[in-house]
Order: structure tokens, then sequence, then C-alpha cells
């Protein structure tokens, strides 16, 4: 990431945990760009959560194998928030396919998902471009 790159996202990921949006599990591609994104909101949480890259959220993911697998990533918890870095298209597919909503998913954007009763539900997006005052 270039320094604005950084500046922008580490302001984006305050902004999600300013309006409570801390995730309990978070989840990124292996590509270094995602990597960073999460390590942004990492540092904004200031708390420990556990964290997964997986390949499977790369650009020419299928959205019910990233299902079969975030499940069996979420399966000891009953109720979690689970942040999701990955990219376009796949992203915005996988969330479409998981919840039922679309979004568009931007480079440095964070998808918050809700975990309960074996159901995601899409809690938040919160992309870098946004501005977040008196951060």
């Amino acid at each position: 990431m270039t320094t604005q790159g950084w500046k922008r996202t580490r302001a984006a990921m305050k902004g999600l945990v300013a309006r409570g949006y801390v995730p309990t599990r978070a989840v990124s591609s292996p590509y270094r760009r995602a990597v960073e994104t999460l390590q942004c909101l990492q540092e904004a949480a200031q708390v420990g959560f556990p964290v997964d890259s997986w390949e499977g959220l790369l650009p020419q993911g299928h959205p019910s194998q990233a299902e079969d697998w975030l499940r069996g990533a979420c399966s000891e918890a009953s109720t979690l928030t689970l942040a999701l870095v990955s990219h376009q298209p796949f992203c915005s597919d996988l969330i479409l396919h998981l919840t039922g909503q679309e979004v568009a998913f931007p480079n440095a954007a964070c998808a918050v998902l809700h975990f309960e009763g074996g159901r995601f539900s899409l809690a938040a997006h919160l992309k870098a471009a946004e501005r977040w005052e008196g951060l």
C-alpha cells in the first residue's frame, strides 16, 4: 500500500471500530493488500481476535466453497462477528450468496458479517474512500 493508502485504510478501519463493529474473528485472502487491510483493522480494534487467511477468498473463488469453509471456521461459536477482506468480483458475489444483500466491494474495504443461529447477515461494509470525521 502507498502511504496514502495506509492512511485511508487505517481511517476506514478506525471508523468501523468506532461504530462498534469489532470482530471476534477475521479472515482475508492471502494477497498482500487484503492482509494489510486486515492489519489496519487489528490496529484499530486494539483487541486480539483469531485471524485466518484462506486461498478460497481469491478473486476467482467460488461462493459455495467459501460458505462451506466459513461455516467450518465459524462452527465452534454460536454467535460471532466476522470481518471479511477479499477481492472483486468474488467478495460481492460471496456476500450476496451468504446474506442475499448486494454490496459494492472496492479496494481496502472490509465487510462485517454476523453469524448467529447458522445464518450470516451483513452488519457493515466500509471502504477506505469514506471519510471519518474526528478520527
